[in-house]
């Protein structure tokens, strides 16, 4: 790190000698009309006043000083941090080496997901039977990949979680009316569930044990209510096998609605089976805007598998990675050094730089990718970034994706504090989750108040009384 030091310190002096050049072109440049045998006393701004050029000078001194803050807050650490304002000017540094991303990863996903899919598009559960419906013996339910299904008891645990509580959801009650509605009375054959759609990969094999044990993540399936937790309140155990739940939870309902259902199996939906019912998710975007807001991991890696399935290849992490890589190239965001293992950035093997993320941020500028603008986190009032912040300067005035492991601390997004930023920064270190967040909060802060030469008009110089002449 020393050397990164040595370059920051050499840059900061090459900006100085920039600026007291220019300050002194400036400063001999005639202040207007003046009279030199005036027995009036005349204004003169100091030579090195960020008056003279309140633009350009202001600007690349507060650049100097937010290299500077930015460095000092990361010193012994490795990170990458990247600025930009709606001009297109940069502050940065390192900001092409690839560091673990943790869940700011999302924005690649989503800027892929909703740009592959379609903003407007949804998925589709489907219930299914071999005959009439008001004649089926057994019912077969076949998950489209829905990440926001739920049950009474899901929709209730969304509503009293701060940082989910504006998320979308599909709901499975719903699904059951239809089914009745439908004419179906009696199931003596059961429910059968169908989650073929996607692999039965239901955690990815380079997480550790303790993200399912300690509902970090739950299982990914084609076919999963309420996040695959037993009880979506606490999310303290997840279920066994996610389709077979939902099919149970689904067969509640029913019997709930008067009724009778057999045993929950699974198997395949036949070749030449006849609707039911069927209920449509909310929008991709919607669904996107919930992931980058409250960092939903399952809905991340369910969104990544939709994509390989939509591309036509297997419903596979590592096809949707692929897939959502060469997406990214095409909207083009720098990927050099991108290594994307998973959709929700769990993985450790992950690897992402500051201007790859800033990328993906700088998409939300776009009218289909807008969720990646607006559905950002935001200080002191949605998603993680709801109790963050509030009371200060960013407090609703920056939105953010985070992320947070152990050892890794990141956020990306927009400020508008003093004026519209874009911003993306990455830490590495021997830090746990306390520090992490303390660490981009300082950052971003820093970042925030670019440029901070000039707290108000007070602090820059004004023009001073130079006595007669004469």
């Amino acid at each position: 790190m020393k050397h990164h030091h040595r370059r920051r310190q050499r840059a900061a002096a090459a900006t100085l000698a920039v600026l007291g050049v220019a300050a002194i072109t400036l400063a001999l440049r005639p202040d207007g009309d003046t009279d030199a045998t005036s027995t009036r006393a005349r204004l003169v701004t100091p030579l090195l006043s960020a008056r003279r050029a309140p633009g350009p000078v202001a600007d690349a001194i507060g650049a100097a000083r937010l290299t500077e803050r930015l460095g000092s807050i990361g010193a012994g650490l490795d990170a990458c941090t990247v600025v930009e304002d709606s001009g297109g000017r940069r502050v940065s540094d390192r900001a092409t080496e690839p560091l673990i991303p943790a869940s700011t990863l999302k924005l690649l996903t989503a800027a892929a997901a909703v740009d592959l899919l379609g903003p407007d598009a949804r998925f589709t559960t489907r219930v299914v039977a071999d005959g009439a419906p008001a004649s089926a013996r057994s019912l077969t339910v076949v998950g489209g990949g829905d990440p926001v299904l739920r049950s009474p008891s899901g929709i209730a645990a969304i509503a009293a979680d701060p940082e989910r509580r504006e998320g979308p959801s599909t709901r499975l009650a719903a699904l059951a009316d239809r089914i009745v509605a439908a004419g179906v009375r009696d199931l003596p054959g059961g429910v059968t569930v169908d989650d073929t759609r996607f692999d039965a990969l239901r955690y990815h094999p380079s997480w550790p044990d303790s993200y399912r044990t300690g509902g970090t993540v739950g299982p990914v399936g084609a076919l999963v209510v309420d996040e695959g937790y037993a009880d979506p309140a606490t999310r303290a155990r997840v279920v066994a096998d996610p389709a077979i739940a939902t099919g149970e939870a689904l067969a509640a309902l029913l019997e709930d609605r008067g009724v009778d259902v057999g045993p929950v199996r699974r198997g395949r939906a036949p070749a030449a089976a006849t609707t039911v019912a069927e209920i449509a998710s909310p929008t991709v975007e919607e669904i996107a805007g919930a992931v980058l807001a409250a960092s939903s991991n399952q809905g991340a890696e369910i969104l990544l598998k939709a994509m390989a399935v939509h591309a036509g290849r297997p419903g596979t992490s590592a096809d949707g990675a692929a897939v959502a890589q060469a997406r990214l190239r095409r909207l083009g965001v720098p990927t050099e050094g991108l290594v994307m293992v998973d959709g929700s950035g769990l993985s450790r093997e992950d690897r992402a730089s500051c201007a790859t993320i800033l990328g993906a941020v700088r998409l939300g500028d776009r009218e289909r990718l807008r969720v990646l603008r607006d559905g950002l986190a935001v200080a002191g009032e949605r998603g993680t970034l709801v109790d963050r912040l509030e009371g200060t300067a960013l407090d609703g005035r920056v939105a953010a994706k985070t992320g947070t492991l152990d050892g890794v601390s990141g956020l990306a997004g927009t400020s508008t504090v003093r004026r519209p930023l874009r911003f993306a920064l990455l830490v590495n270190g021997p830090f746990g989750e306390p520090r992490a967040f303390a660490l981009r909060e300082a950052m971003v802060s820093a970042i925030a108040a670019f440029p901070d030469v000039t707290d108000g008009a007070a602090s820059i110089p004004g023009p001073e009384p130079v006595p007669p002449e004469g």
